[in-house]
This record gives structure tokens, C-alpha cells and sequence, in this order.
């Protein structure tokens, strides 16, 4: 009986047993098996491609010796692994560091690979800033492996001690749910798989085999929240209630069940309130409760790949959004994008620098059907030879050096109508219902002195003509760089 309540008194068999187990299970988590069990019927089911994040810390050597267990066993899920050691260069002990981790690595017969990173305290502090630039190289080094999934070696307490430090500086549900099991990230899958096994079950399984790991110096400076909670905190808490990390760790699985639960409706009242090219529709977001519309806010955001504000913005994003007038301008940078009020809906752009040159001007020499790139728009012309039912630019009005891409001066008018006189563009715009603050990203095709194409709005009719069949005619439109919110289509 003993032996089942005191991890520290387990064999080796039950030890490994239990964290190959876990391992299992996260790697079907990792590749959607538990979610969509049909795709996976076949006898030749999916394995994961794994980088695992390689510190040469105690857990991090546990588990590449779980994973080089569980990759040579029959019927492996694991198709392989590469450990990757993120060199961070801030300790005199990184190389040796980075020496003991290929050594342990070409031991197990683990394919093993070197990063040296950058770390920048932009306004951060240091654990911070390596946290990022750290996980920043584990995400290109996975694309260049190919992974299904990113592995790191974060265990039950490790979720405990974040619970605790997210507690301390106010968070709400999400934060103090700490992190997932599982969490998507792009194409691939960013996996903890020892999130439920405790700190004693991994130093056994190390003890066990007598295996040997690195000691980061920086771990026992108290000076660090994380360290000061681990070395301080828990222990004190362990003499008042021996045992009550399990207990504690009940609690927190269910905080970040009950998070899960409210994004899962906040996704659903995100699906009623999108309006079209994945705005946000002010008016069916207010008739929501202020906690929904927190909620929908944030999932909206997270839906362009955008890490979530802090509540403090997100409850000045919604107080602008109920103050100011459909005719008001509203801006709220997040990072490198933008939350902007257009008429009665909410748009996310990214943010780019205006031109504020109007006398810097772009020569375009056209030699035929191609794409034309328009550094100074952050897009491309692109021109096509008429289909037979088309009208276009004939070949001699192309092929003439006259080209020039402008911004905006003011007063330019455009014929988009054949039966229509001419008009403003401010007012053909309007009509096309861009946004003011997307018509600056919008280039204009001069002919000479001649306004021939408005980005957004089209050709001017008026030089537009039939193939004949001495010289064919060619279409032009513009396409904005391939972005995440490029919503605007030529």
C-alpha cells in the first residue's frame, strides 16, 4: 500500500510505466486523435514528428529518456524526435550546457541540434525575454524538422507554481488556468505531457536510472518570482498541509476546465456576432452582458493569432466601442495591429506606416502579362490578357513608359460606370463602403496625366476597350501582400 501513495518508493517498471503512459496520451491529444477518433481507423495511424525542448535540466533529461524508451518500442506513436538546446549565451556554464545535452543526446540516439539565440529585454525582464526568444526558436527549428508537435518537460508543480504567481498579479480565469495540455500553435502542436505527473514521480524515474542533468545557477536566486515561489513559498505551505499539492492541483485542472468551458461559448457568440471579412458587429456585441463581451472581444482577437490583451485594455477597447458614434474614428493598437470602428463594425488591421511622401512616386515599365510588385503600397499590380467577353488596356497603352503609381493628392475622379459621369474617389469609396483608413493602403494607376485604375474601385471605364484581332487588351487589378488581416481586395 505504501508503494501506491509514495511515488518515491516505486520501481522502475511502475515509474516508467506511468510516465510512458502520460507521454501516450499527450501524443494523441497532440495529433487530434481523441477529438476526431475516425481518422485514425486505419492500421496505419499517424505518428508524431516530436522536437522536444532540450535545457539539460532534470526534467528535460527524464523525459528524452522517456521518449527514446517509448520511440524504439513496437507499434511507437513516434515517427521521431529531434532535441533542440536553445542556447541563450547568459550563463559562463551555456557551453558546457549545450556539450552535456549532444552527449546525452547522441547517447540515447536522439537526433540533436544547437540554437543560439539573441535575448532582448525590450521592456521585459530577462526570464521574460529568454522565455520568448526560447520558444520563438523552438517553433523555426520544429518548421525545419517537419514536427507534428513541440514537446517541453512542464510537470504538475511547475503548473502549480504559475497558478500561484498568476494568482499573486491579479489574473482572471484564463491566466490562473496556466497552461493546457495541448495548445495549437499554426501547424503545429505545442505539447506538455507530464502536466498532471508530479516533480517526485520524475526525480524517481532519474534516480532510477541514474541519470545525470545540468543545475542552471540562476534556478536558486530568489530574486526571481518563480524561484522565490518554488524555494520560499511551497515549502512553507507543505509543512502546514503535507500532501495538499494534489489537492491543489484538483483545483487548478478545474479552473482551466471552467476556462475552457466559457471560451468554448465565447466562440459561439463569436460565431453570431462576425459580420463580413471577420469584423465584429458593434450592435448585436452590445446586446451581450459587459463579462460576454469581454469574452467575445478576447476570442475575436486570439482568432487572428493575436495573444490577448490585458483586462485593463480590453475593458478600454469596449468602453471606446460603446462611447464613440458610428462616424467617430477609433484606434486601439495592440502590438503590430490595430482594432478600428467602421461604421457599425469592429476591424482588425495591421499596423503600417502611412506614406507621408505624396510626391514619392513609383515608375511601373510594363512588359506584359505578369506581377508588377508596388514596394511603397506593400502589394502588386497585377496584369492579364482579356478573357474574349472582357474589355481592357489595349497592348500599345501598356507597353508606353508613362506608368506611375501615386498616392492620394486630393480631387482625383474616376469613371467606374458607362452610364455614370465621373466622380470623386472620396465618394466612390464611400460607395464601396472602404474604410477611410484603409484608402491610403490603396495605390493609384496613372497614365501620364491620366488617372487609369483606383486599388479598390477598378478601371476608369473610359480607356477600356474591346480585343481586336491586331492587338489583345489586358486586365488590371491589385493584390495586397499575403498577411493574415489583408482584408482589402483589389
Amino acid at each position: 500500500m505504501t508503494s501506491k501513495r509514495n511515488p518515491s518508493t516505486y520501481s522502475l517498471r511502475t515509474v516508467e510505466a506511468k510516465l510512458l503512459d502520460a507521454l501516450k496520451v499527450a501524443i494523441d491529444e497532440g495529433l487530434g486523435r481523441t477529438k476526431n477518433p475516425s481518422l485514425f481507423s486505419t492500421n496505419q495511424p499517424a505518428r508524431a514528428r516530436i522536437l522536444l525542448g532540450f535545457s539539460g535540466g532534470r526534467d528535460s533529461v527524464a523525459l528524452i529518456k522517456a521518449l527514446a524508451v517509448l520511440k524504439n518500442k513496437r507499434n511507437s506513436p513516434i515517427e521521431a524526435v529531434q532535441a533542440l538546446h536553445v542556447h541563450h549565451a547568459l550563463s559562463p556554464n551555456a557551453n558546457r550546457w549545450a556539450r552535456f545535452c549532444r552527449k546525452t543526446a547522441a547517447d540515447l540516439g536522439i537526433d540533436f541540434k544547437v540554437i543560439h539565440v539573441m535575448v532582448k529585454t525590450k521592456g521585459e525582464g530577462v526570464e521574460a525575454a529568454a522565455r520568448k526568444a526560447r520558444y520563438q526558436a523552438l517553433y523555426k527549428a520544429a518548421d525545419a524538422f517537419g514536427a507534428t508537435m513541440v514537446m517541453t518537460a512542464h510537470h504538475e508543480d511547475d503548473r502549480l507554481e504559475t497558478f500561484l504567481i498568476q494568482w499573486m498579479r491579479g489574473a482572471g480565469l484564463e491566466g490562473l488556468a496556466t497552461f493546457p495540455l495541448v495548445r495549437q500553435e499554426g501547424n503545429v502542436a505545442l505539447v506538455r505531457p507530464w502536466l498532471h505527473v508530479p516533480r517526485v514521480l520524475i526525480e524517481r524515474y532519474l534516480e532510477l536510472y541514474q541519470l545525470s542533468w545540468v543545475e542552471d545557477e540562476s534556478n536558486a536566486d530568489t530574486t526571481y518570482l518563480r524561484n522565490a515561489v518554488r524555494h520560499e513559498v511551497l515549502p512553507v505551505m507543505d509543512k502546514m498541509r503535507p500532501g495538499f499539492r494534489c489537492a491543489a492541483a484538483r483545483s487548478v485542472e478545474l479552473v482551466a476546465q471552467a476556462s475552457e468551458l466559457l471560451r468554448d461559448y465565447a466562440k459561439e457568440d463569436l460565431k453570431r456576432i462576425e459580420g463580413p471579412s471577420r469584423s465584429l458587429d458593434i450592435a448585436k456585441l452590445m446586446r451581450l452582458s459587459s463579462a460576454r463581451q469581454a469574452l467575445v472581444l478576447r476570442a475575436w482577437i486570439e482568432s487572428f493569432g493575436i495573444l490577448p490583451p490585458s483586462r485593463a485594455k480590453l475593458t478600454e477597447a469596449l468602453r471606446q466601442t460603446r462611447e464613440t458614434m458610428s462616424d467617430t474614428k477609433l484606434t486601439l493598437k495592440l502590438t503590430h495591429f490595430e482594432i478600428k470602428r467602421h461604421g457599425g463594425q469592429l476591424v482588425m488591421r495591421e499596423s503600417q506606416p502611412q506614406i507621408k511622401d505624396k510626391t514619392q512616386f513609383e515608375s511601373i515599365q510594363f512588359k506584359g502579362e505578369g506581377c508588377y510588385p508596388v514596394k511603397n503600397w506593400a502589394g502588386e499590380l497585377i496584369v492579364r490578357k482579356a478573357t474574349e467577353t472582357e474589355v481592357g488596356v489595349p497592348l500599345s497603352v501598356l507597353l508606353d513608359n508613362s506608368w506611375q503609381v501615386r498616392p492620394r493628392q486630393g480631387g482625383e475622379k474616376l469613371k467606374v460606370h458607362r452610364q455614370r459621369p465621373r466622380k470623386h474617389l472620396k465618394a466612390l469609396y464611400s460607395e464601396a463602403n472602404i474604410a477611410e483608413f484603409d484608402r491610403p493602403k490603396l495605390p493609384l494607376l496613372w497614365h501620364g496625366d491620366d488617372l487609369i485604375f483606383a486599388a479598390g474601385l477598378g478601371m476608369d471605364v473610359r480607356y477600356l476597350s474591346q480585343a481586336t484581332t491586331d492587338e489583345p487588351v489586358f486586365v488590371i487589378s491589385w493584390k495586397p501582400d499575403d498577411t493574415l488581416l489583408t482584408l482589402m481586395q483589389g
